[in-house]
């Protein structure tokens, strides 16, 4: 019946009410896809962004402002917000709730993202106030992976695909800041990192790189894998595609092998935009992927998004850029050794990415891999 009233309403609409109305549902889509691409690169700097990776990270925030705000406060101002008590004079500092719940209301009511449980939508102040304890609880995060992708050398001999894995979802954010704060103030303040524009005079600065990368190991593991062009007989797009796959499936065994995981998980995969697999091939990837997670993990382990994203404001997928553009030039570069293959060298000794052989079904030829 409901649905029935919409279409009578959409039918007495005038033209120019109807191109206001598909103006604006278009204008908020492109809206959610910024905001998804901006979650999915790590790229912190808008509060609607922050607002939903508290969201996206702690299901129990989705319920109530209050918890909301009080893991807002603590990822993104642990100087200031001290749960033992907060002076006066830095009450001003924290980021006003009013502006938190707004940019909750708009992620959750016109986006539909990270949406809270039917009852609360409806009674969210007053289940609050009943929930005080349960609100006022640590809330849990959920448990995420964060893979970081990109892929190089596809006119090449060897065809690269590298990987930054971010074993919780928190530090995504933290490893994030650790790398723009050094950077704001270092030589490279005001350009992206890639591997590719680095010059001579690079190469200090980008050993102060590599050790606030290691400074944050705990959380971090470096997976690439590599195959030779002009050994196989398949498409490059499909050898790409399968090397993908390989480092998903073969890394999440690894980690949990290692215990540096456990299920129940979610692993969400950000390629840098410029990658070369279409729309379809990824959602088959995915398919694949998610297939053999069930198979060996049931329902615990599962790849949840997957997007694509500009590297400009991810340092994250940068980080992936470098090491793959290291790897390249260690397999790829045949020409006298400069100065480049010094920085492809340290980079791949700090972050130890030593290829070893391996065999990847799907693909005919032996790869070279560090999982």
């Amino acid at each position: 019946m409901r649905e029935e009233e919409n279409e009578e309403e959409i039918d007495l609409l005038s033209e120019e009410e109807q191109a206001e109305r598909e103006e604006k549902l278009a204008k908020l889509e492109k809206e959610k896809k910024e905001l998804l691409a901006s979650l999915a690169g790590g790229d912190f700097s808008t509060l609607k962004t922050k607002v939903a990776y508290i969201l996206n990270l702690y299901p129990q925030a989705r319920n109530s402002d209050i918890t909301l705000s009080i893991k807002y406060w603590e990822t993104f101002q642990p100087d200031i917000y001290n749960e033992s008590g907060i002076l006066p004079k830095d009450l001003f500092k924290l980021e006003r709730l009013h502006y938190i719940v707004r940019a909750r209301a708009k992620i959750q009511n016109e986006y539909g993202l990270f949406t809270s449980d039917s009852p609360v939508k409806k009674f969210r102040k007053k289940r609050e106030e009943e929930m005080q304890d349960e609100v006022l609880k640590d809330a849990s995060p959920r448990k995420v992976v964060t893979v970081f992708a990109d892929e190089t050398g596809k006119n090449q001999n060897y065809v690269v695909v590298a990987s930054v894995w971010v074993l919780t979802g928190r530090a995504v954010y933290t490893i994030s800041k650790s790398i723009l704060d050094w950077q704001s103030s270092s030589l490279w303040a005001n350009r992206e990192i890639h591997f590719t524009k680095f010059g001579k005079r690079d190469s200090d600065t980008l050993a102060e790189y590599l050790n606030i990368i290691q400074a944050n190991r705990e959380f971090l593991s470096f997976k690439a894998i590599a195959v030779e062009r002009s050994r196989t007989k398949r498409k490059i797009e499909a050898v790409v595609e399968k090397l993908h796959e390989h480092m998903l499936i073969n890394g999440v065994e690894h980690e949990v092998e290692h215990h540096r995981i456990s299920p129940p998980q979610t692993i969400n995969v950000t390629l840098d935009e410029e990658q070369s697999l279409d729309a379809i091939t990824l959602a088959e990837v995915k398919r694949r992927v998610n297939s053999h997670f069930e198979d060996r993990f049931g329902d615990e382990m599962a790849m949840g998004t997957l997007e694509s994203v500009s590297s400009r404001k991810s340092p994250m997928v940068q980080l992936a850029d470098l090491i793959a553009g290291a790897i390249n030039r260690r397999l790829n570069h045949t020409g006298d050794k400069n100065y480049k293959d010094e920085m492809a060298g340290r980079v791949i000794h700090a972050l130890d990415l030593q290829l070893g052989e391996d065999e990847v079904d799907g693909i005919d030829v032996t790869t070279l891999f560090k999982i």
